[in-house]
């Protein structure tokens, strides 16, 4: 059984392409959220740049351009942490600020300025700035963009750590979903190897977890539990036919010669002839009850299945069977509810070969005044069949074995039958989706069988 490492589980592989796909969504989402962050962030800056700018331009028009120019050069907070950039220039160059060189366009820019102060070592070297005509000269006002790379910076590192961690969670639980997987598969493939070696009670364990594998296994060992029935009835079958068969075919071989004897001597041989004709019959009616059983066991068509009147015909067998069971000394009456026809889905031939076996089996092993029951009731939507007599009974250590073929409480094989009544009884039943079980009717036996309703 090729069942692979614990990589290649379908757990972990399950997982792997979620941790993938959670991949592309986080980096999806982060990077529109980043978007939005920066754009908003540059709205402010612009904002604030704006608003200084458009202060000094006030100055400007209310004290007049030089009054600007001493402002800029006095106000030494600008060259602190060179954070925000100021200065004005003329025709001729530079006049007052803390930029050097007059940067290039006008209006909003984002870009590097000729900034007197050096960044601290890991901040920004960009600016976002406006440059605007003011009197013939030319403001620059501007402020550094710290705390936008440095919300960059802490932003993908929130999403990749998360991702890290997320995707790291996910491929360990991923991992040991596929060891659990795989140990239980080890499990499966050790059962049936035992199984496929002859073992037939192997079974795989039942943890009684939920899982697929769990499920499947519970199913594995339902049709371990049918396949080890089917064996052990085989070999027990192998067994009872060899020994069934082996005194009618003696008896016939027996009488074959007798009748050979009678020719050679000039005698009449029609009384050897028929006793090894009665003989073979019985072996014929062996086989055929015996390839019936099989027919049913193995055939899954439900071509014969119609709407058949379980009422109808239990009420037909019971007036047909009560003369057998009168002629044996025994009585047999049947118990059903006239107004409901007890409808199913079912073979008609095959119910009624079920019940003429409860029947038969009630009185071959019946008393003088055995009393034998026919019953039908409803289980709510479900139908029950109920046949008791006040026979001898099964005893409770031997009310599964009675459903095996050519398996007989008489030891000695001395009673009629040929010990498949029971086993073609049960394969109907399960033919039907039906279940049987056997009770004590103290004294005697009650066989209880459901039918579901038709759907």
């Amino acid at each position: 059984m090729d069942r692979g490492d614990i990589l290649s589980g379908s757990a972990f592989t399950a997982v792997l392409r979620s941790a993938v796909i959670f991949l592309l969504v986080l980096v999806s989402v982060g990077w529109a959220a980043l978007t939005y962050v920066e754009t908003n962030l540059l709205t402010q800056y612009r904002a604030d740049v704006k608003e200084r700018w458009d202060i000094l331009a006030a100055d400007h028009e209310a004290e007049g351009p030089d009054h600007v120019v001493d402002t800029i050069r006095h106000v030494r907070t600008l060259h602190d942490s060179g954070a925000r950039a100021l200065a004005i220039f003329d025709g001729g160059g530079y006049l007052a600020g803390n930029i050097r060189t007059r940067p290039p366009g006008d209006g909003f820019q984002i870009g590097p300025l000729d900034h007197e102060s050096a960044p601290p070592p890991g901040n920004a070297g960009e600016f976002v700035y406006y440059a605007g005509e003011l009197g013939g000269r030319w403001l620059v006002v501007g402020q550094r963009l710290d705390m936008l790379h440095r919300t960059r910076a802490a932003f993908v590192q929130t999403l990749a750590l998360t991702g890290f961690i997320v995707v790291l969670s996910m491929l360990s639980l991923g991992y040991f979903l596929s060891w659990q997987s795989l140990v239980r598969l080890r499990e499966v493939e050790a059962t049936l190897e035992r199984a496929s070696e002859g073992d037939v009670a192997a079974r795989i364990p039942d943890t009684g977890g939920t899982t697929q594998i769990d499920r499947l296994a519970r199913e594995m060992n339902r049709h371990l539990d049918r396949s080890s029935r089917l064996m052990t009835t085989t070999r027990n079958t192998a067994a009872a036919v060899a020994h069934d068969l082996k005194s009618p075919l003696g008896r016939a071989f027996l009488a074959l010669g007798r009748a050979q004897d009678k020719l050679e001597a000039g005698a009449d041989p029609r009384d050897a002839l028929l006793d090894a004709e009665s003989d073979l019959e019985q072996m014929r009616g062996i086989f055929a009850t015996y390839l019936q059983l099989s027919r049913i066991e193995a055939n899954t068509d439900s071509a014969t299945f119609g709407a058949v009147g379980l009422g109808a015909l239990v009420r037909d067998l019971a007036e047909t069977c009560a003369l057998v069971a009168e002629d044996a000394g025994q009585r047999l009456t049947a118990h059903l509810d006239d107004a409901d026809d007890y409808e199913m889905r079912g073979d008609p031939q095959m119910l009624q070969q079920l019940v003429l076996n409860l029947v038969q089996n009630a009185i071959n092993h019946g008393p003088q005044g055995n009393e034998i029951r026919l019953e039908l009731a409803r289980r709510g939507p479900d139908i029950e069949l109920v046949v008791t007599d006040r026979g001898p009974g099964v005893p409770e250590e031997a009310r599964e074995a009675v459903f095996q073929p050519f398996h007989r409480l008489d030891p000695s094989r001395t009673k009629p039958g040929t010990g498949l009544g029971l086993a073609l009884v049960r394969a109907i039943v399960e033919r039907h989706g039906g279940t049987i079980a056997l009770h004590d009717h103290a004294p005697g036996l009650r066989v209880e069988i459901g039918f579901p309703a038709p759907t």
